[in-house]
């Protein structure tokens, strides 16, 4: 395996990787085999480089041992793994993957949390007798503990992942699947646990989860339908005793009925006729628990991204029905119910799509409108000012003389001898 991550990721990508990722952090970076051999480093953890020079004594094993599992809990859950190493440091890992498999991983750190820092120096102190190893405070003072917030680590782990991307060298699409899994896999067993303790209807919650399945299918909400689906299979689980093919069967009644749903909402029978053999066929090949699990989330994802996507076109069909009208009408008495109708809106619903889509409330939209009509008429016609506030749709000259000094911070007669007669 070491010889795999050796040429996967040659010596002089790591030095341009980790290159940048000490411009960034200024910590060292170790690049592990799944065996805990150091294949390339830029700088070393300070406190081991000092203290630990006999790389096969017992500290610098378990060291390694504790690498090498955080490297492969940083696989198993789709992110970076943070653990402390056996002298209490701070270490956290990011895999390296290739063709979906474990080849090792990148170890950084070596650092405390600033809540850690009163404490610390004894800590080691002790941790490194244990090991047989005698170091005063003195000592350890001259090392310099490097010391960084978790929102810091946080911060260095995307980065870290970032430039493992950038440089080919970890599959994050992957990484992305597995965490996805195993978050699902978590909320099923939560909702499982809660539900052995109560008696509650199974078979009448599996129907109910369904309809709030669907619900939130037809209104385009991706986060909302995750988590009831996660209930659905949970209460499914419940009913059949962990039975994978009875939970394979009503995954895929589920996947019909939604389609229904997808269809109900506007979109086109015949692009799903397509899509429904295709996941159908996929989800009947499927012969692990996790695997139809996750595919039914791509299922679901696919069915309300189409959703959402024909929610979205006629929602601007729908204002730019309204924008027209209004541009169009803007001189004339306007209210949100005309314009709501014109659109096929409650007034209410046109009123937030308007203030979504503009930023602006409607009343202040047609007023701007108003004064920005009135503009192009002080600088383009004689119109005295009554005319001209009642061409432009004010109720009076005050009316008009009002407004228009409310968004041009000046009265019109200011505005006309100021731009009109100024060359």
């Amino acid at each position: 395996m070491k010889e795999r991550i050796r040429y996967f990721i040659p010596k002089a990508q790591f030095e341009q990787l980790s290159k940048k990722y000490y411009q960034r952090t200024e910590l060292p970076l170790l690049l592990l085999s799944l065996e805990g051999e150091i294949i390339y480093s830029f700088h070393r953890c300070e406190l081991c480089a000092k203290i630990v020079l006999d790389h096969k004594n017992i500290l610098s094993k378990n060291c390694r041992l504790t690498m090498i599992r955080a490297v492969e809990e940083s696989f198993r859950w789709g992110e970076g793994y943070i653990t402390t190493c056996p002298l209490g440091l701070i270490i956290f890992s990011v895999p390296v993957i290739n063709e979906k498999k474990l080849l090792g991983g990148f170890v950084s750190g070596f650092a405390i949390f600033p809540e850690m820092r009163k404490d610390m120096r004894e800590e080691i102190v002790q941790n490194l007798k244990a090991y047989g190893y005698s170091l005063d405070n003195y000592e350890l003072a001259e090392n310099c503990l490097k010391v960084f917030p978790l929102k810091k680590v946080r911060e260095y782990i995307s980065y870290l992942l970032a430039l493992a991307r950038k440089y080919y060298v970890s599959d994050i699409g992957f990484l992305k699947a597995r965490r996805e899994k195993y978050i699902q896999q978590f909320k099923i067993a939560n909702f499982l646990d809660e539900l052995k303790k109560t008696s509650a209807d199974v078979p009448r919650k599996i129907l109910d989860k369904q309809e709030e399945i669907i619900q939130k299918v037809k209104l385009g909400d991706k986060t909302g339908a995750r988590e009831i689906l996660n209930e659905f299979l949970g209460s499914i689980f419940f009913e059949s005793g962990m039975n994978f093919e009875i939970l394979k069967v009503r995954i895929i009644e589920l996947v019909v009925i939604i389609s229904r749903a997808a269809i109900e909402a506007g979109v086109e029978a015949k692009e799903l006729l397509g899509l429904n053999y295709s996941y159908l066929t996929e989800l009947n090949r499927v012969t692990d628990t996790e695997e139809l699990l996750y595919k039914l989330n791509e299922v679901l994802e696919n069915f309300i991204h189409k959703v959402s996507t024909i929610r979205e076109k006629k929602k601007k069909m729908k204002i730019e029905r309204m924008m027209k009208y209004i541009n169009q009408n803007f001189t004339a008495k306007l209210s949100a119910g005309k314009v709501a109708r014109v659109a096929g809106l409650s007034p209410s619903r046109a009123l937030h799509l308007f203030k979504q889509e503009t930023g602006m409330t409607f009343s202040n939209y047609i007023l701007k409108l108003r004064v920005d009509y009135g503009k192009y008429l002080l600088l383009n016609t004689d119109l005295n000012l009554a005319d001209l506030a009642s061409t432009t749709g004010f109720y009076d000259q005050s009316h008009f003389n009002k407004n228009f000094k409310k968004f041009e911070k000046m009265t019109p007669t200011q505005f006309r001898l100021k731009y009109k007669y100024k060359y």
